[in-house]
């Protein structure tokens, strides 16, 4: 797996992750790194920021590869033609809400047995740190999201 980050911390958290290359696009030109680890381009993109990431998506992206969409940056999506029509690239928009409900459950059924295989971790040292709030203090909470705090935020409940 490859992963681009914008600073240090970023990348700590992507190691920690299981990232087994790390890509600081602020300190080094993203479409090189990414080419030298993988020169016949990456076979899928997971992108969260497709309007300002589409041409990179384009530059790396492999013969039938897949950027799969699952996030909106709110900007107007322009997608490089040529780039992406030579290697038969396909852009995939994903949106759990409106997914077929046979892919939702098997996707809950997958999560579900990585869970109990603990396979999926959680917290700063497995590159997700959590935020915990109380219920009284939700707006906090909200004001975390709002400052794009890194990892997850989380109101307890209880």
């Amino acid at each position: 797996m490859i992963t681009t980050v914008s600073g240090d911390f970023k990348a700590d958290l992507a190691r920690a992750a299981g990232a087994r290359h790390v890509v600081n696009y602020r300190a080094e030109d993203a479409t090189d790194a990414i080419r030298k680890i993988a020169p016949d381009g990456v076979d899928t993109v997971v992108e969260v920021s497709p309007a300002r990431n589409a041409a990179l998506d384009a530059a790396v992206v492999g013969r039938y590869g897949v950027v799969a969409v699952y996030a909106d940056d709110g900007a107007q999506l322009v997608l490089p033609i040529r780039p992406l029509m030579v290697p038969n690239a396909r852009w995939q928009f994903i949106l759990v809400y409106t997914m077929p409900e046979q892919a939702k459950l098997h996707a809950v059924a997958d999560v579900a047995a990585a869970v109990e295989a603990g396979a999926l971790r959680v917290g700063q040292d497995a590159g997700l740190p959590l935020h915990h709030f109380s219920l009284e203090r939700t707006a906090n909470a909200h004001a975390a999201v709002e400052a794009n705090t890194i990892g997850k935020v989380l109101i307890d409940i209880s």
